[in-house]
């Protein structure tokens, strides 16, 4: 078979003679200059990437990167590392390094200059990061960023709580995946909590009609609906000094809701200084604790229920007959026609946490305002 029994359709766009060239000698070029420059990344310090100007070394570093040409030099390297293929399947580490390489090759630019120009790259991607989260990367951290999300960093979306494109927005490393997820878990775990809704200070007493119904029960039975209904309220009432109370829009202040970073910096505020929060006080510890964790719980669930919503209103099944309904609404015939919900999976939870505290408070205003603010129910228990 010659190339001329082929069908153009099958062929890929063929390369010019000087790209085959340079696709051929790129590999050779990198490992030219591999070892030199992967022994000057290794040398690199978290003082130099987070450091403060107190350091001398790093005071002349920041003067010589402010000028014009390291800042397009800087701009350079960023495009390249987000839009050229080869850096695709790579970390930041091992992306940075083929192109430093390829910049000595190409340039003839000093290794002392290239350390500059690579410090300056990993305080910027770093930068970018902290504006998103309050988890501030380490230099170990930034070296396993996938380098393909590098675009995201660049030209970053917005993405309203309750959306599915929530985790697309987001950019963060790996390493603060792990320790993200591993606080989600222990925070969700409740350890040392009640593992149960009880008034500290105040028990709840029910009116007589409330009691009534249970009155011709058997003893035992009686005193397990009785708590099972006090429960609901203290629960009740929990979610109502959360959501109703403290999110109203009159009364969270701008400062309060600029302290935290993302949802998952909120609730490890609770955690830290429960008594800062009106819906935390009059609790013991334990209480405390197993609160935090339902409240987590919730906020999974809300960004869940809206989520599917979001889905279903995409697809043309529902799009006509949501028109006109509110989310309750749409809820009801998701949940007639046995609609699935969203797995809740590591992901799915790490990217509820991490949106920002901001875009997840003023959704819930936003929603209170149009009365349109759905809570899910509480998850059925088992025997």
């Amino acid at each position: 078979m010659t190339i001329t029994d082929i069908e153009d359709e099958d062929l890929d766009p063929l390369l010019s003679t000087a790209e085959i060239i340079e696709e051929t000698r790129r590999p050779l070029l990198i490992e030219r200059h591999r070892d030199l420059i992967e022994e000057m990344e290794s040398s690199l310090s978290d003082a130099l990437i987070t450091g403060t100007a107190d350091n001398p070394r790093l005071a002349t570093i920041l003067k010589e990167l402010e000028a014009d040409s390291e800042q397009q030099r800087l701009q350079q390297t960023l495009s390249a590392l987000a839009d050229d293929d080869h850096f695709q399947d790579l970390d930041l580490q091992q992306a940075a390094i083929e192109h430093l390489c390829l910049l000595r090759e190409r340039m003839g630019i000093e290794v002392a200059t290239l350390q500059i120009h690579l410090i300056g790259l990993y305080r910027r991607i770093r930068d970018l990061i902290a504006a998103q989260h309050s988890l501030v990367p380490s230099l170990d951290d930034l070296r396993r960023l996938p380098a393909r999300r590098i675009a995201r960093l660049l030209n970053p979306i917005v993405a309203l709580f309750g959306s599915q494109h929530l985790g697309d927005a987001m950019v963060i490393c790996p390493p603060q995946q792990e320790r993200a997820i591993a606080t989600i878990r222990r925070i969700s775990k409740a350890i040392g909590g009640d593992h149960d809704w009880d008034d500290a200070v105040d028990p709840i007493t029910l009116e007589r009609s409330d009691e009534e119904p249970f009155l011709e029960l058997p003893e035992e039975q009686r005193a397990a609906a009785r708590q099972r209904l006090i429960a609901d309220r203290i629960r009740s009432r929990f979610y109502r000094q959360v959501f109703l109370a403290y999110f109203d829009r009159d009364s969270l202040a701008d400062e309060e809701i600029a302290a935290h970073k993302t949802i998952l910096h909120w609730l490890e505020s609770i955690e830290e200084t429960p008594h800062l929060y009106p819906f935390m006080q009059g609790q013991t510890q334990s209480q405390k604790i197993w609160r935090l964790a339902n409240l987590l719980r919730k906020v999974l669930q809300l960004n869940e229920i809206y989520q599917r919503v979001a889905i279903a209103a995409d697809h043309p099944s529902y799009r006509e007959p949501f028109v006109g309904l509110d989310t309750r609404e749409r809820l009801r015939i998701l949940a007639k026609d046995r609609y699935p919900a969203l797995p809740m999976t590591s992901d799915f939870a790490m990217a509820t946490m991490l949106c920002p505290f901001d875009i997840f408070a003023r959704w819930v205003q936003d929603r209170l305002e149009e009365q349109d603010f759905v809570l899910p129910p509480e998850p059925k228990r088992r025997p």
